[in-house]
């Protein structure tokens, strides 16, 4: 049962972290990408660079600055390069969620080495002390079902939020990406 808690405990962290951390708003700002854009239309850059870094998420920042930074690039490198970014901030839009997926695949399975483990019991009282003693046979058996159960109590509530994150996550992503593009249309407009 211990690690099946231990992975309750991970689980419930990374569920939380993820409802603070991957709300669309605190990620896609649209009133802040709205004043970059007017700052780019000025060709005021340090302004639009400092509105990021006050505003904007570290992953959003990192790839916003950047693509300013950068703005006299080629076109086809400047893009390469807000890809590039673009990728690292979803892969942090993401973190944790192979830890979770990982949770949700082992708690069933050590529910069910709790139900090997409980029925070995069963079978080592039934060698020593037969059949009769149905008190001695409780134990094995009842260890057997509660960490079946609890595995599976885990792993299915879980297994929710990561579909609901995932998807949340992938949302933002195709959110900022078009919020970028817009970006990056400007930069090369102006």
């Amino acid at each position: 049962m211990y690690p099946i808690l231990l992975g309750l405990l991970v689980g419930l962290a990374i569920i939380i972290e993820k409802a603070f951390n991957l709300r669309a708003s605190r990620i896609v700002d649209r009133k802040l990408f709205l004043n970059v854009k007017e700052r780019l239309g000025d060709r005021d850059y340090e302004m639009a660079i400092a509105q990021v870094k006050a505003g904007a998420t570290p992953a959003v920042a990192e790839l916003l600055e950047e693509a300013i930074r950068n703005r006299e690039l080629p076109e086809d490198e400047l893009r390469e390069l807000i890809e590039s970014s673009g990728k690292h901030a979803v892969r942090r839009l993401e973190r944790y969620l192979p830890t979770l997926s990982t949770i949700i695949s082992i708690e069933p399975l050590l529910g069910l080495l709790g139900t090997v483990t409980g029925m070995i019991k069963v079978f080592k009282v039934i060698s020593t002390q037969g059949i009769g003693r149905a008190e001695l046979l409780a134990g094995g058996i009842s260890e057997a079902l509660i960490t079946t159960a609890a595995g599976l109590s885990i792993a299915i509530p879980f297994l929710i939020f990561y579909n609901m994150y995932s998807e949340r996550a992938e949302s933002i992503a195709i959110e900022l990406e078009k919020e970028v593009l817009s970006i990056f249309k400007r930069l090369k407009s102006s």
